[in-house]
């Protein structure tokens, strides 16, 4: 086995075992399980409201509610380390011989797919409140597992924000929401002004919800699934930076406690 394979199965190793953990959390098991049920809810809700059948939008509502519940759990990387230094295993992560993409990518990676486990009840609340059945195509799937790449890389580049910006933590609550009305799941792109879909369509999210939306691939589908991996490991590549200069910093301090 290569270097490189080794590294690899490292870091899922690392990542099922930052799953775990977080799943016997309370405090991160509910914001993935609550999120894309409330927001199926709030959406079948308003299909109601306006006197729409809700049957009608199955495929995207659960599909939406999904990707929610994804950047719901994403939000939650902004403390997650600092969730490694309550937990007093900081210090020795940032120490390890391992280089630090290795170390931290599982712990802030798995902040965003413990948000997977949202899915299955997503279906199931929208199966059970919109008394329908629906198929999941491909394109869906696609632009779900898009989106969970542009959340981990997401992820990554808030938890090094919020670790080298402090004070940062006090906008937490700001990050939840623009996206979500930006990205797609509850404006349709369509019906945004041009300067909101510019801005929009910066996130990797946003071209990942629109697959998601495509009703079949086509040459606009294919650019949206390259914008989306290109981003995102853009978002990677400013995450790592980020974070070998937050490590720097700290160590040089040596103010380890406080990264």
């Amino acid at each position: 086995m290569n270097t490189s394979t080794r590294s690899y199965a490292s870091v899922i190793r690392g990542l099922w075992f930052q799953l775990k953990s977080l799943a016997k959390t309370t405090f991160f098991l509910q914001n993935a399980i609550l999120a894309p049920v409330c927001f199926a809810l709030m959406k079948i809700v308003a299909y109601y409201g306006f006197s729409h059948n809700c049957t009608n939008f199955l495929n995207n509502i659960w599909v939406d509610s999904s990707i929610a519940g994804l950047w719901s759990a994403t939000t939650t990387a902004v403390g997650i380390i600092g969730y490694q230094r309550y937990l007093g295993t900081l210090q020795y992560l940032t120490l390890s011989v391992i280089s630090p993409s290795a170390v931290f990518l599982p712990i802030v990676g798995s902040a965003a797919l413990l948000g997977c486990i949202g899915m299955p009840l997503a279906i199931i609340t929208v199966a059970v409140f919109c008394h329908g059945f629906f198929m999941i195509t491909f394109t869906q799937l696609v632009g779900y597992l898009l989106s969970m790449l542009a959340c981990v890389a997401s992820a990554a580049l808030l938890s090094g924000i919020f670790v080298l910006c402090r004070k940062a933590t006090v906008y937490e609550g700001l990050i939840l929401i623009p996206v979500w009305m930006l990205c797609g799941i509850v404006i349709p792109v369509e019906s945004m002004p041009l300067p909101a879909r510019i801005i929009a369509f910066i996130h990797p999210l946003m071209s990942a919800v629109w697959v998601s939306h495509a009703q079949s691939f086509n040459a606009t589908t294919v650019l949206a699934i390259v914008l989306c991996v290109v981003l995102s490991s853009v978002l990677l590549v400013i995450a790592s930076f980020m974070l070998r200069h937050a490590i720097r910093l700290a160590t040089l301090n040596g103010s380890l406690n406080i990264i």
